[in-house]
């Protein structure tokens, strides 16, 4: 993070959010996809490994990042936008390092980027899933434009109302923690007072790591429940009408229907390959973002 409360460069913080956002997609999509499998089929009681093991065995190992290209462009927007955001709203609100609400809202306020999210989480869903039973799409590209030519423009945004409470736990959740995090981890290690606006570069990785995963674990019934929603088979969903109204499962339906079938724990389907991506893929995010802005902030001037 940028330690000067005072100013803030937008193209130093727009180009460690890019970075951010390339390593971290790059890095974790495997376990996502995994996670998807695992949160919108009866694999979910089923091991992480298992579950991936037999989608290499039977789909080969390209099917791990089938879908990717999505991900790909909108999170590399998104972490430009969220780090930026982030940085611009906690400098408004005199936030403080360490343990500051200030930081957590200040992260929350990057929920604007569910308008791009939505879109991206929507035909990454229907791509990872696309493999199980047939396989309809030739690509993501293909699924949209294929999705909107059947179901409408607005079929991209399902699940738009769920994805928005869901950035908005995670920001929120994820930022808070990761300042907290960086002051007191090294404040532990050194038992002296800690000068917050030089904090160690070792706690970076450990810190993302760790803020990472447990946003991912607040948030994890939010996103669950997302899945279902945005996991629907649209080809199935009989049309009715003559307007070409189509019935489709909403958040409370997708709830209803995992506490049904799966108990509490259904909320939970999928939980251990996502923190322990979210570990990687945080820990990764937030060192690309420091060397990024390190690196090029000289040049960026």
């Amino acid at each position: 993070m940028n330690h000067d409360t005072k100013t803030i460069n937008f193209k130093q913080e727009m180009l460690g959010g890019f970075s951010a956002g390339v390593v971290g997609t790059v890095i974790g999509y495997p376990l996502d996809l995994v996670k998807t499998r695992m949160q919108t089929s009866s694999d979910g009681k089923k091991g992480f490994l298992r579950v991936g093991s037999r989608i290499v065995r039977r789909e080969g190992f390209r099917a791990l990042y089938k879908g990717m290209t999505p991900p790909l462009i909108s999170l590399a927007i998104l972490n430009t936008g969220n780090f930026t955001s982030y940085n611009y709203f906690r400098t408004l609100f005199g936030s403080e390092r360490g343990w500051d609400v200030r930081n957590g809202i200040a992260g929350a306020m990057g929920c604007w980027g569910s308008t791009v999210s939505t879109v991206e989480h929507m035909i990454k869903t229907q791509m990872q899933l696309d493999n199980v039973g047939s396989q309809r799409y030739r690509g993501s590209w293909h699924c949209m434009t294929t999705l909107m030519r059947e179901r409408g423009w607005t079929v991209i945004y399902t699940g738009h109302a769920i994805n928005t409470l869901r950035e908005v736990v995670f920001l929120g959740t994820y930022f808070y923690t990761y300042e907290g995090l960086r002051v007191f981890l090294q404040h532990s290690i050194s038992q002296k007072e800690v000068d917050k606006s030089h904090i160690a570069p070792w706690t970076v990785p450990i810190a993302g790591g760790l803020s990472g995963a447990w946003a991912w674990f607040v948030s994890f019934p939010l996103d669950c429940i997302k899945a279902g929603v945005q996991g629907q088979d649209l080809s199935r969903i009989v049309v009715n009408g003559e307007k070409g109204t189509w019935q489709k499962r909403k958040s409370l339906d997708v709830l209803k229907d995992l506490l049904r079938t799966k108990g509490w724990k259904g909320l939970y389907s999928g939980v251990t390959p996502s923190i322990m991506r979210a570990f990687i893929v945080s820990g990764s995010r937030f060192s690309a973002y420091e060397v990024a802005v390190k690196l090029f902030g000289d040049y960026l001037r």
